[in-house]
């Protein structure tokens, strides 16, 4: 049966002379009505470049981790990527969090900061389907008007827990930390219960939840762990009754000069919090044995070259500890894991260590990315997940394909064997990113994405993404035992011409490429969201094929003067999308 293909022409509407808006920057409305010489310079600067979600060329890289597990060698696994947010504006989503449910492996929760309102809200997202398709909104904590820092964690039977920064816009001014539960996989959320609030002269940053999952004495208890300014001690408070409240916070940090705690559990309840020290340069550790009343001293995990630095195309970014503790009940029980950015040969690498005596001594670095040794690629923003089958799975962003170190792609690294070694490293996106591209907001790229792992062979992360102009999030779903195509088979591929003519008065036409498709559907959407027609068309034997819109309205009524993006995707052997843009002249 030939594929489908689902030319979905979001023609979204920046503005409408009905409303009197005019072109504007985005976040930017100018107050009065466009004149025809505006319309025509937008029209002149040309579509928006279409952008192919195909896969890269696999000759290219190491062989898979999918062969090295025992896949079906005649099929690959390419990497298929897509958005998760459904705004239509160009504005910011970034510092994403993704978890799984423990007692549905189908269902995830993604959480990040957004700003499609134009200042800092968060977004989150559930998916009952492993992660192809999602459903997404703003979180609204009342007490403070701007969120941001978002965390998630779980707990044994489900629940669903996300931490969220809350302040009033000013940095100087008292904010707070609060907590929303969710107990029926990230459909709905509970009353945000507040974590600190409102203490003068300081503001809480950095925050991130963890859960102890182990089923001991401590089952259930929630930590949350930030970074308290301007004293910048890390702080820590626990929740004991589910979430319900939180006791007063305790200082974890015995000096100040710190930023960036990571907390984890270990399988006797053990909690950890590391953190970046600043000068020395280091990262530290801290323990609670005690269910998180009370913390000992500080110990050095190991030095770093910098706490943080702006690397190339302004991105900011930490050597900070991303820690996860293994409580799979495996080989490796117990063993804690901080994979890190460090410069070791002469650009960022990311390193691993790891500690089966509750972080008293650590193991050497183990360089994880396999990209040659001093080739001028800088690694940064790890994160790590044990999975349940005990693998240690690291994602990160890396720019060995760009000889400028600038265009970044996300890489997977897999460890069977408790981090001494790591299978070849895995490339899951299908296009690099231009982390200068869109709006700059924030630290540019925020500072950390995330990782949710069911297994070795089933990855879903979510990463800042800049292929549609702006910081998008978007995930894919590593699964090697099922690539999807097999080789020899043409992947799923899309790619759009200029629509003709541009700017248009009556039709429009669109020519497209998509090998493999059969039907295409098309839907137009106001600036609102609003559905304004549905559309269909048909591709030939060769994929190629037109959709034309009359620029009228599902009641046939012609459409206000405007720009609009046209987005496409195709759904054959996977899925791929593409964008243009179209100016309409009455």
């Amino acid at each position: 049966m030939a594929s489908r293909v689902v030319l979905s022409l979001s023609l979204v509407s920046l503005l409408a002379a009905s409303t009197g808006a005019a072109l504007a920057a985005p976040g930017e409305m100018i107050e009065r009505p466009a004149t025809q010489a505006e319309l025509r310079r937008m029209a002149d600067a040309g579509p928006v470049p279409s952008v192919w979600f195909e896969p890269y060329d696999p000759t290219s890289e190491l062989p898979s981790f999918a062969h090295a597990a025992g896949a079906d060698p005649a099929r690959r696994w390419d990497p298929v990527n897509w958005r998760i947010n459904s705004d239509m504006t160009t504005e910011v989503q970034n510092e994403e969090q993704v978890v799984v449910n423990p007692t549905d492996p189908e269902n995830l929760v993604a959480i990040w900061r957004d700003f499609r309102l134009g200042y800092r809200r968060v977004g989150v997202a559930y998916s009952f389907d492993g992660g192809f398709t999602w459903t997404d909104s703003l979180m609204d904590e009342p007490t403070y008007p701007r969120h941001s820092d978002p965390g998630l964690t779980t707990d044994r039977f489900g629940g669903i827990y996300a931490v969220i920064l809350s302040y009033t816009g000013n940095t100087s001014e008292p904010n707070g930390l609060f907590v929303a539960k969710s107990e029926d996989g990230g459909v709905t959320w509970g009353p945000f219960v507040p974590v600190v609030n409102g203490v003068p002269g300081v503001f809480e940053d950095k925050e991130l939840i963890a859960c102890d999952r182990t089923g001991g004495v401590h089952d259930g208890n929630l930590y949350v762990t930030w970074a308290r300014f301007w004293s910048t001690l890390i702080m820590s408070s626990r929740s004991t009754d589910g979430g319900a409240s939180f006791q007063s916070p305790v200082q974890v940090s015995d000096l100040g000069g710190v930023q960036w705690p990571v907390p984890a559990v270990g399988p006797d309840g053990t909690v950890y919090i590391a953190w970046v020290h600043y000068s020395p340069a280091q990262i530290r550790l801290d323990r609670s044995y005690d269910g998180g009343a009370t913390f000992g001293n500080d110990t050095i995990v190991t030095d770093t070259d910098t706490g943080s630095l702006d690397i190339n195309g302004g991105v900011r970014v930490f050597c900070f500890p991303a820690m996860e503790c293994d409580i799979t009940g495996g080989t490796f029980n117990g063993r804690l894991y901080i994979a890190y950015m460090d410069e070791g040969f002469g650009d960022y690498d990311i390193f691993l260590r790891y500690s089966d005596d509750h972080g008293e001594t650590w193991s050497s670095p183990l360089r994880v990315n396999d990209d040659f040794l001093g080739n001028g690629a800088d690694q940064f923003h790890p994160w790590t997940v044990v999975s349940p089958d005990g693998v240690v799975n690291i994602i990160f962003y890396d720019r060995r394909h760009d000889p400028s170190n600038l265009l970044m792609d996300l890489y997977l690294a897999q460890s069977l064997d408790g981090g001494q070694s790591f299978e070849p490293n895995v490339r899951l996106t299908s296009v690099s990113s231009d982390p200068t591209a869109g709006s700059e907001r924030a630290g540019l790229i925020g500072e950390y994405i995330g990782l949710a792992a069911i297994s070795a062979d089933r990855v879903v992360p979510v990463w800042t993404d800049t292929r549609l102009g702006n910081q998008d999030a978007f995930t894919t779903v590593y699964d090697p035992t099922f690539a999807g195509v097999p080789d020899g088979m043409q992947a799923a591929r899309l790619s759009l011409a200029a629509p003709r003519p541009n700017p248009a008065t009556l039709d429009s036409r669109l020519a497209f490429a998509a090998p493999g498709a059969d039907d295409v559907a098309a839907e137009i959407y106001d600036v609102s969201g609003r559905l304004v027609r549905s559309l269909s068309a048909r591709a030939g034997a060769d994929g190629a094929g037109e959709i034309t819109w009359d620029g009228a309205d599902a009641s046939g009524r012609p459409v206000a003067s405007g720009v609009y993006f046209l987005r496409a995707s195709v759904e054959a052997a996977g899925s791929a999308e593409a964008t243009a843009k179209i100016v309409v002249l009455r």
